[in-house]
């Protein structure tokens, strides 16, 4: 996934950079995207319901009623639960679910590629963004600024990180060079959109926010057929 090789970038390429000679440089940084990652940390106790317009044209839906969340894109549906963890896609013409036990207690950045699988590689989940804020934080030389906006009715602070290609290897086109990163004030993901070395754009911004959740969006769809796994298989990106 896209997204997940761009924050492994960052933290390989920091520890290389020689933080400790350079901290000086990292320090402003560090606090603007320190506030944005207790704000994202704030907003995992959250429930809502959230619509978010994908780059490329698709559409992704966030449930969240910790512990359970579930991600609902075009092709399928990823659920968490503390009892079960579910990826349904259809399979030659037949809608089935994977289901397997979770390791964890909540959705986290090691989820990203099942998560990935049904919405698409320019989504980007709260916890997946946590982790590239957190790797943002070791780049020596990295530029954040902080603005804000409404974004789908709700304020929300929004930071922009850039100057990032320094932490990437030669020749590194897939290396993040700039993002934005946006967060509500209760603390939902609003929008991200990042470039990375070549040009590429990818991202995504709310569209709808709902305080009020459907219980069932963390059961399989009806009718689905169920197979138990001992690990989840990614499907194929979009």
């Amino acid at each position: 996934m896209l997204i997940a090789a761009l924050a492994t970038t960052l933290v390989v390429g920091a520890m290389g950079c020689g933080l400790i000679n350079k901290a000086q440089q990292v320090v402003g940084a560090a606090k603007i995207l320190g506030d944005f990652s207790d704000l994202l940390e704030k907003g995992q106790k959250l429930t809502y319901t959230a619509t978010y317009n994908v780059e490329g044209g698709n559409q992704v839906t966030l449930t969240q009623q910790p512990p359970n969340s579930a991600y609902i894109g075009k092709s399928g549906r990823y659920i968490f639960t503390p009892s079960a963890m579910y990826l349904c896609d259809t399979e030659k013409g037949v809608l089935t679910c994977q289901k397997s036990t979770p390791s964890g207690t909540s959705v986290d950045a090691s989820d990203a590629g099942l998560v990935s699988g049904v919405t698409g590689d320019a989504f980007v989940s709260p916890a997946l963004a946590l982790g590239l804020i957190a790797a943002t934080i070791l780049v020596p030389g990295a530029k954040v600024s902080e603005s804000s906006k409404t974004i789908a009715g709700q304020s929300s602070r929004c930071a922009t990180a850039s100057n990032l290609d320094a932490a990437a290897s030669p020749g590194d086109t897939s290396a993040p060079r700039d993002f934005t990163v946006c967060v509500t004030e209760s603390g939902a993901l609003a929008s991200f959109t990042g470039t990375d070395t070549s040009g590429k754009k990818l991202g995504m911004v709310m569209a709808t926010y709902s305080s009020t959740v459907d219980a069932n969006s963390f059961k399989p769809p009806v009718g689905a057929k169920i197979v138990d796994v001992d690990q989840i298989e990614t499907p194929p990106s979009n």
